[in-house]
């Protein structure tokens, strides 16, 4: 048990669903036992029209972010799935990234009566010599008003959508001074779920049309996802 504690290592899972079940996500990880998770509001980038059309849902969103021990996350992506029914398309999706690091008092927290249940469950799952990452999420921040612009170019260079959060971008002094960025600043935050092979491009054209030096003042960045479920 003391050994499983110091190897013990920690995964994000972030949920997006239609704004309408975010109950059942909150009454799902209530009854997993997830101690703490933090939930806001979004919207999806395709147009409810297009949502409705295709039976794909409200394009106002929920997103729920979690800390999971690794040992757990397969099991409890495949739980939600069956309890979420996220194969349905367009309920949502949940993926899974890698945390290096967690404030002594979050991690003390999670560590809470879970090391029984991590030891059965990993006695249950045949261990795998490495894991397969497929997939990336690409957190752009952009200047409000640029997000539309971004998800444009991010299609036209191979991603299929996006979920966008309202933000404030809080630069340093000599940051702003620098590329001229207002120091508070309204953002659009764009999270962006796509194939590993298709990042460096999405994220190259990105960057070359709305990068820090354009008017939309655009920073971008690649997340690994070392599991998904809903895509």
């Amino acid at each position: 048990m003391q050994d499983l504690s110091k190897k013990l290592t920690f995964r994000c899972v972030i949920i997006i669903v239609d704004y309408n079940i975010r109950r059942r996500v909150t009454e799902f990880l209530t009854d997993s036992e997830i101690p703490i998770y933090y939930q806001m509001h979004g919207v999806g980038t395709v147009s409810s029209d297009f949502l409705y059309m295709f039976g794909l849902g409200d394009p106002h969103k929920s997103i729920t972010l979690c800390f999971v021990p690794r040992e757990r996350t397969k099991a409890l992506l495949s739980e939600m799935n069956h309890a979420l029914q996220l194969h349905r398309r367009g309920t949502g999706i949940a993926i899974s990234i890698p945390v290096n690091g967690l404030q002594g008092w979050l991690y003390k927290l999670l560590n809470v009566n879970i090391q029984e249940r991590i030891l059965e469950e990993s006695e249950r799952e045949v261990q795998k010599m490495s894991e397969t990452i497929t997939h990336a999420m690409i957190l752009v921040t952009v200047s409000q008003g640029y997000s539309d612009d971004v998800m444009y170019t991010a299609r036209n260079a191979g991603a299929t959508g996006g979920t966008i959060l309202k933000g404030l971008k809080c630069s340093p002094e000599e940051v702003a001074t620098r590329f001229g960025i207002p120091l508070q600043e309204e953002q659009d935050i764009l999270m962006i779920v796509v194939p590993k092979e298709k990042r460096t491009q999405i994220m190259s054209a990105i960057s070359k049309n709305h990068g820090v030096t354009t008017p939309a003042h655009g920073l971008a960045l690649s997340l690994p996802v070392d599991a998904i479920m809903g895509i």
